[in-house]
């Protein structure tokens, strides 16, 4: 089976893996992973010969009923990795902590970054497919009113970066569900500032979660000339 078939098989089995292209993108990586975790399988992101065989086999784990999942889309999906950026050879980030690839801590599993550890481009995507796929499902556990597109978006680039349990209990996430003032949920947002270095970080966070697509894509930083590009 090529990609597109891949794809196809992922969509009847309630999987979104984005456009029916043929190409093996981020979006069609972490719907392997959540069809990989659903059937019990290693989360690799890679559609292997146990994968294949858990197509073939119909997966008898099927994903529950539920509402459609909210993911993220591709232009959120472009200004996380630019405000993360794509390292290949592990290093310290301003607190200290051992990162890799797309912003990959230990806290978000395996592999372990340490002192001179190197990962693929190909590795280092299909960790962040795997990663991606729990701070979505922390966004949907912690949020119960409908997002739109830019506001998922942008939630789940601030719980990749302040982790679930920060989401889970913060101020911002109580009153987004409260419906609370734009501003109230701006300010609320902005607290999270620590490091400072996060501070133009968090402002592009905080208006992309305020301004619709149609209207202005976001900036990975609110210092940066220009917003993201987007691969057409």
């Amino acid at each position: 089976m090529n990609i597109r078939e891949v794809q196809a098989a992922l969509l009847s089995r309630g999987y979104d893996p984005g456009p029916v292209d043929g190409l093996m993108g981020l979006m069609t990586r972490a719907a392997i992973v959540s069809f990989q975790r659903a059937a019990g399988l290693y989360p690799d992101g890679v559609a292997g010969p146990k994968t294949w065989l858990a197509f073939r086999a119909g997966n008898p784990v099927e994903p529950e009923p539920a509402p459609p999942r909210q993911s993220m889309s591709a232009i959120g999906i472009a200004a996380l990795i630019g405000r993360e950026a794509r390292r290949l050879t592990a290093y310290l980030d301003s607190v200290g902590i051992w990162t890799i690839g797309i912003g990959h801590t230990a806290a978000a599993g395996a592999p372990v970054p340490y002192r001179g550890l190197t990962i693929t481009r190909p590795e280092c995507d299909a960790i962040f497919a795997r990663d991606i796929v729990q701070y979505e499902d922390a966004v949907r556990r912690a949020i119960t009113v409908s997002l739109a597109e830019h506001q998922f978006d942008a939630l789940g680039s601030i719980c990749y970066n302040i982790g679930t349990g920060g989401l889970a209990g913060s101020s911002f996430v109580k009153l987004i569900n409260t419906r609370a003032e734009p501003a109230a949920i701006r300010k609320a947002i902005l607290a999270w500032k620590k490091p400072s270095e996060i501070i133009s970080r968090r402002t592009a966070e905080a208006a992309q979660f305020q301004t619709p697509y149609s209207l202005r894509l976001p900036k990975a930083r609110s210092t940066d000339a220009q917003p993201i590009k987007v691969a057409a």
